[in-house]
């Protein structure tokens, strides 16, 4: 199926038709949902703040704070740009520089996607498969918030995409490619190493098989690749005096893994997979995967490479859960992006089973699959247009409200000990730890109940501002311990 996708590739101009529809509609929806933005998520904040002190005192940023600085950076430069064309300096300036950032990464991802796509299933099945990513709520909220993951994506997929030509073409210099890319990746997400494993994995089966490539030059490449990556990535992990400054993977923690544990942290990855591709495309994502990979004799050198990417992926995620007790859709999102590619193939093997069953002459079933996978297509993506227009984070309202209370009823030097950081952070009021500092204000999320709050030890003080969250389940109150 794939191959005949592939034998009949079009040129240069369909390529850059089919690239022209699909960065338009992407950027058309990051737009909107930039400007329709209610609220940016928790670790965002971390990001601003990071890329505003990085700023005034880079070296010091890097060591105190534990992200990592590539996508600060990117954000600063943004608001940098920004400032050319204006003098403000507003915390939404810098929100909207953050997501900014983002958005054109993701533009430039959905450029090394298609390609990538074209190169595994066939040029008509990637602008389908990329169009479905672009269209996918969680994705495309993903690309126009002030978050690391399209970035990281980026550096991910185009080193992706350059480790197959470079396994393929045998072309050296594209080894070396790969490890600078990841390195650059690496400074906006540790995961980005996964292309240094990846590159390895293959020249070592290549070295051991010694079928196509001399040894020699085997080696060379795995010094390319490594020397590549350190170039970039090495003086980060000197300063921070560690290779995984976040998160270190011990071998006692992987040792101690337990099988009830990783059945549970499966089950929750599936449930993320799923709820990310709003469920109306994981049939046919099963199918397309099935029908890509159900004959070993057939694989070829890209599909190792995506063989071995979902299975690092998922044991990450079950590391992940089994030793953090957590695995959010954002940290399963890249097994997404890179199977999407076998979901148009799939939609086109259940047009063809409708068809046969609706009417069993072949020559109809040809005739009119296409009418039929164009009509499946259509109905997934209508079941992601109502949540794709709805405002991001748009039950976190109250959120703003309360921030806004903050500055309009408190002095600038004002203390607010906060448990959401979104509420000091757009009220520009300095978040202080409950237990450290000599607040003044407290701004606290509680869970509601009938009776009121459901918060025993809530503090004595006087409430100066509650307000129940859109839905009713939650009510963010702020208490003065001087009123």
């Amino acid at each position: 199926m794939h191959s005949k996708q592939r034998s009949s590739q079009p040129g240069t101009k369909q390529d850059t038709f089919h690239l022209s529809i699909l960065l338009a509609i992407a950027l058309c929806v990051g737009i909107y949902i930039i400007a329709t933005t209610v609220a940016i998520s928790r670790d965002s904040v971390q990001y601003v703040e990071y890329a505003k002190n990085f700023a005034s005192a880079p070296t010091k940023t890097m060591l105190e704070d534990s992200n990592h600085p590539g996508y600060p950076v990117m954000i600063l430069g943004a608001h940098k740009i920004a400032g050319l064309f204006s003098e403000s300096e507003s915390i939404l300036d810098w929100i909207r520089s953050a997501q900014s950032a983002t958005l054109a990464l993701r533009l430039l991802a959905i450029v090394v996607l298609y390609l990538l796509g074209k190169d595994l299933v066939g040029p008509r099945f990637s602008f389908w498969a990329v169009l479905i990513i672009i269209l996918l709520p969680k994705s495309a909220q993903y690309g126009s918030n002030a978050l690391t993951d399209w970035p990281h994506l980026f550096f991910l997929a185009t080193g992706f995409f350059l480790l197959i030509r470079a396994a393929t073409s045998k072309k050296l210099y594209l080894f070396a490619l790969v490890g600078i890319v990841a390195g650059l990746g690496y400074l906006v997400r540790s995961e980005c190493a996964q292309l240094v494993i990846y590159g390895l994995l293959w020249l070592g089966l290549v070295f051991l098989t010694g079928r196509t490539w001399a040894r020699s030059k085997t080696v060379l490449a795995t010094v390319l690749l490594l020397v590549g990556f350190l170039i970039v990535a090495g003086p980060y992990m000197k300063l921070k005096r560690a290779p995984l400054p976040k998160k270190s993977i011990h071998i006692s923690e992987v040792a101690n893994i337990e099988l009830p544990k990783t059945t549970e942290a499966l089950a929750k990855l599936g449930g993320n997979i799923g709820d990310t591709l709003e469920w109306i495309f994981v049939p046919t994502w099963i199918i397309g995967l099935y029908a890509a990979f159900r004959k070993t004799s057939q694989y070829k050198t890209p599909q190792f490479f995506i063989i071995t990417l979902v299975v690092l992926n998922v044991a990450l995620m079950v590391w992940l859960y089994t030793t953090y007790s957590y695995m959010d859709k954002r940290h399963s999102f890249p097994l997404v992006l890179f199977t999407i590619f076998y979901v148009p193939g799939g939609i086109e093997l259940l047009a063809s089973w409708l068809q046969k069953i609706k009417n069993k002459k072949t020559s109809w079933a040809t005739n009119n699959k296409q009418l039929v996978f164009y009509v499946l297509l259509a109905i997934g993506i209508a079941v992601c247009i109502p949540q794709l227009l709805r405002p991001l984070n748009h039950e976190k309202l109250f959120l703003r409200k309360a921030a806004q209370w903050l500055a309009e009823n408190t002095d600038k030097g004002d203390l607010v000990a906060v448990s959401d950081p979104r509420i000091a952070f757009y009220a520009q009021r300095r978040n202080v730890s409950h237990d450290k500092q000599p607040y003044r204000y407290t701004a606290t999320v509680l869970p509601v109940s009938n009776t009121g709050l459901a918060e025993n030890d809530a503090p004595p003080w006087p409430i100066v501002f509650s307000l129940d969250s859109t839905d009713k389940k939650t009510r963010v109150v702020i208490y003065d311990k001087q009123h």
